[in-house]
């Protein structure tokens, strides 16, 4: 646990099951299901930074299952001293030697897309976090143009939408 960390006062159900995750496995790993604008849904955990010094993580377009587990894979290898951060790339963490990219999400995209985390971090102030960004079915991350058209619109690449 960060040592100047200070946990927050549950304010409802969700925030216990939250804290109670977060203290049983190392992290909670937030779901949130497509927007009615078309949005896609993402997954993001909080607790990461608390309790491993590693920023959180975002995930979009994923299922919300397999967006979950690749979180919990992350947060196992981090919890063995394994660390991340801007601009890697991972080829041992997806099946089939498909690579994932990490990214750093900007503070002004925060509050659009990770409420949760603020609430647990509020009196800790900034925390980092990290995009895990996907390729496509032919190997093509959503920032290279043969990308294909439904991987990027699934993906928002915060680090460069966002300001």
């Amino acid at each position: 646990m960060h040592h100047e960390f200070e946990w927050p006062k549950a304010e409802n159900e969700g925030d216990e099951r939250t804290s109670r995750h977060i203290r049983e496995h190392g992290c909670s790993v937030v779901s949130i299901p497509p927007g009615e604008a078309k949005e896609p849904p993402f997954v993001f955990s909080v607790g990461l930074f608390a309790n491993y010094d590693h920023p959180e993580l975002i995930l979009f377009g994923m299922a919300p299952r397999t967006a979950q587990l690749i979180i919990n894979d992350v947060r196992d290898r981090v919890a063995v001293g394994q660390k991340f951060a801007d601009g890697d790339i991972s080829d041992d963490l997806l099946e089939n030697g498909y690579r994932i990219a990490f990214w750093q999400v900007p503070l002004s995209a925060y509050p659009e897309y990770l409420g949760t985390a603020i609430w647990f971090y509020g009196k800790f102030g900034p925390f980092p976090c990290l995009q895990i960004i996907w390729e496509d079915r032919n190997r093509k991350f959503p920032w290279e143009a043969e990308c294909a058209p439904d991987v990027k619109a699934d993906q928002p690449l915060l680090k460069l939408t966002v300001s």
